[in-house]
This record gives C-alpha cells, structure tokens and sequence, in this order.
C-alpha cells in the first residue's frame, strides 16, 4: 500500500462531521492498530484504535473496556463511542482532516499510514506530542492493571507524607472504584482517565499517574535544569507603578526573568510594585527571587513536616522547635525532594537580595493560585510589605515527589506538609487576602503610589 498522510483535526470525545467522500481504503478496512500517543499530559499512553470506513469516512475508536464505569463518573466528558474517537476525510493530492474532542481544547494531528505501521503527531489537546503504531490481529488487555495497582499501593504508602490520610472514607472510596476500573480496563487509556477522573484532591492534593519513559532518578536530575521555555515572567510599567505577572513558579528560565524584571524595575525608579499572581499553579523555587527582592532581612515562613517527624512524634512542633532547626539552604529540587523526605522539619527562610524593592507591593491572587506560590504569597503577607489583593489561594500547599510503580507508571505524591509560621496549615485552606476582589476587579483597584511605611 503506497503512504497517505492523514491529516486530523480533533476534538476529544464526542465527534460531529459532514464530509465529501474520501478514496477507498480497502487495505485499512476493519484493522486493528496498537497505538502509542506520546503525550505531554499522560506520558507515552498504549491503546487499540480500530480504524474502519464507514461510507465517507474514514473512524477510529479505541477499544478500552472501562468506558461504561467512566461514562457514569460525574463531570464534563462525552466519551462517545470510546475514549479516543476520530474521523477523517480528504483528497489523494491534500491529505484528510477531521475533528476529535477532547473535554480541554482542540489539537490537530497527522498521521503517515504505510502498509502494517502508522505514525504522526497531535498538535494540542490532551494527546499533544508524537504518535506511533503498528496493526496486530486482535485486541487483548495491554498490561495487568491490578498488578500495577497492588505496586503503586506498595509505592504510596511507603512514601506518602500523612499514611492515616489513606485511611480516610475518602481515599478508601477512590481506591474501590479504581479497583473496579482496573478489573474491566483494556488499555493505559483506562487507567489515567480513570484516575484523573476520579480523583478530586481529596483528602490531600498533589496526587497524579502517568506513564513516562524516565526513571524517577531520571526525572529528578532534569528538573533543575528544566526550562519552561517561554516567556513566564514578564514586567510592564504604567506611570510609577510596575506590574510583574508571573505564570508558573517551575523553570531556570523563570528564575531568570524574575531576577532580570527587578533590575528593569530598580532601574525605572518605580514607586510601586504589582506582582500578579492569578492563575500560577506553582512549581518549584522561582519563589526565590521573588520574595527575596522585596525583604530587607531574612524572613522564616513555615516549615514542612515529612512522614519521619508523624512517626515520631505527636501532634505539631511548637514554634520555639521550628525556630531551633536550621534553615534549609539547598534551593535545589533535586536536594529538596532528598532533604524533606530524611529531615524531620525543614525550615523554610528567605533571605534578601539585590536589588531590593523599597517601594508599596500589592500581590494580586485568585482561587487558582496554588502550591509553590501560595508559599510566596504567605511569605510575602508574612513579611509586612505586601497587600495580598483577589481571592484567598487554593489550598493546594504540599511537597510533592515522583516515584516508580511498575511498567513505565509512575506516581507523583504528597511526601511533606506545609505549616505557615503565620497562617498555619496551608492545605486545604489557601492563604488569605488583605482586600477582596473578584478577577475582573483585582487590577482596576486604584494604589496610593506613596514609599512603603
């Protein structure tokens, strides 16, 4: 069979088409196709895609077998006839396209069928990244799903940061259901849609699987040399007031453009600083520079507490022990991860640096800020020279850490809680807000732009 280049428009799960008719395509005709979808989302995520013609147009449908259970979980997917469902139409000269939708946004893909293997790549969607596959004769559960579910419950329990947190009638119900997700499943496309569907930060957050084709240790190594790669921190100036907004906490990059945004702002003489915060998920130690900027001394924002300190003792540290440990110096994730796991406490201290912002600061937040920059925020609120302006933050306020299951899936978990020194338990409960405004009203409240008391 001569190479076609199939060109797919898609929106994930429920499809609508009106198509002019395509060529033939006897060969492909009621095949069978194990597929690998290299996503960025859920790693490389193995599925049988039936493909067939169907009058004028060409389908696929994956053949995953908890679609029933997934069909009745509650939220705002439209599994159609599968979890994975396309359909096509083209030209011999101009290759076909077709729609796909997903519960997130539409992608677009192409594929390159010739004779038993197929490959492409997915622009956008759940499924962006690569994709390759090959045809086999008939379709057979993809892996012991059971089995990977009894390691990853070795994996969690070991690591997790509260065990009594998997007692809950919470966590138990979640894990039943996966139970009887993993009994009917097919594919990999039943267990991560399972999961992701299933869980709802209760009762902790921080918990996702994947698939990868990195080893934890692997993983480790890459994040602190990940860069996001786009531009994450950018600052803007309307008269003497400087805004910073700031998209995510994760990236070299990120770290970069922040130190390189207070030099703009020192050099601009700006008498106010609007750090804007809405909608930034978190990451990793951006926070740094971020808070560090702004204090004329070392500020102590709260400690984590890893599963070492729960097994020995009870209840929480009191301030005074909090303040006896020494401050964690590392700002390195990969220390990080190893330090909050083997101490007891780690104590979190930001200290100054140059250049420092002397003038008003008002950090604008919403219910999507969470985890690594509820911990700038608290900090900065802490500190006293900032105004937190917006919605109280998500309550999203765990260390998290990546651990091997077992088959390529890996588990990322909650391995250490945090304790603001000022606020408490930050999970759970976000952080609060000196001035309460809705999004649309955050940066249309008028600042005196008067020096900082």
């Amino acid at each position: 069979m001569s190479k076609r280049m199939i060109s797919l428009r898609i929106r994930c799960f429920a499809v609508v088409f009106l198509f002019a008719a395509p060529p033939a395509f006897g060969e492909i005709d009621n095949s069978l196709w194990h597929v690998t979808f290299n996503s960025n989302w859920l790693g490389p995520v193995d599925a049988h895609i039936e493909l067939q013609v169907d009058g004028e147009r060409l389908l696929g449908v994956s053949r995953s077998g908890a679609t029933s259970i997934l069909r009745s979980l509650p939220g705002d997917h439209d599994l159609a006839e599968g979890l994975v469902a396309f359909a096509a139409k083209g030209s011999e000269s101009a290759g076909y396209t077709g729609r796909f939708t997903a519960p997130w946004k539409e992608g677009e893909l192409n594929i390159v069928i010739d004779g038993d293997t197929l490959s492409g790549e997915v622009k956008g969607g759940a499924f962006n990244g690569e994709l390759s596959g090959v045809r086999v004769n008939e379709a057979g559960r993809l892996r012991n799903y059971p089995a990977m579910l009894a390691a990853f419950d070795r994996v969690v329990a070991e690591h997790i940061f509260a065990p009594e947190k998997l007692r809950e009638p919470s966590y138990e119900k979640f894990r039943a259901r996966l139970d009887e997700i993993a009994a009917l499943a097919q594919d990999d496309l039943d267990m991560l849609f399972g999961f992701h569907w299933l869980w709802k930060n209760d009762p902790f957050s921080h918990f996702q699987l994947k698939r990868s084709e990195q080893s934890a240790e692997q993983m480790f190594e890459f994040f602190d040399n990940f860069r996001v790669g786009f531009e994450s921190a950018t600052v803007r100036f309307d008269g003497d007031v400087a805004i910073l907004k700031v998209a995510t906490m994760m990236g070299a990059d990120t770290i970069e453009q922040i130190e390189a945004a207070y030099d703009r702002i020192d050099q601009a003489g700006s008498k106010s600083l609007i750090i804007d915060l809405r909608g930034n998920s978190g990451g990793a130690f951006a926070v740094k520079p971020l808070v560090g900027h702004i204090i004329g001394e070392p500020v102590d924002s709260g400690y984590f507490l890893s599963q070492r300190w729960a097994a020995r003792h009870d209840g929480l540290p009191t301030k005074e022990q909090a303040m006896q440990t020494e401050p964690w110096q590392g700002w390195s994730i990969l220390e990080f991860w190893r330090d909050v796991q083997e101490q007891e406490l780690l104590r979190i201290q930001f200290q100054p640096l140059e250049p420092r912002f002397e003038g008003r600061v008002f950090v604008l937040l919403d219910r999507k800020s969470a985890s690594a920059t509820e911990l700038a925020a608290d900090a900065l609120r802490a500190s006293g020279l900032a105004t937190l302006i917006g919605e109280t933050t998500a309550g999203e306020m765990l260390s998290q850490s990546f651990f091997d299951v077992t088959e390529g899936f890996t588990v990322s978990l909650p391995v250490a809680d945090y304790y603001s020194l000022a606020h408490g338990r930050i999970e759970g409960a976000g952080v609060p807000v000196d001035i309460e405004a809705d999004d649309a009203m955050a940066l249309a409240i008028k600042f005196s732009q008067g020096d900082r008391e």
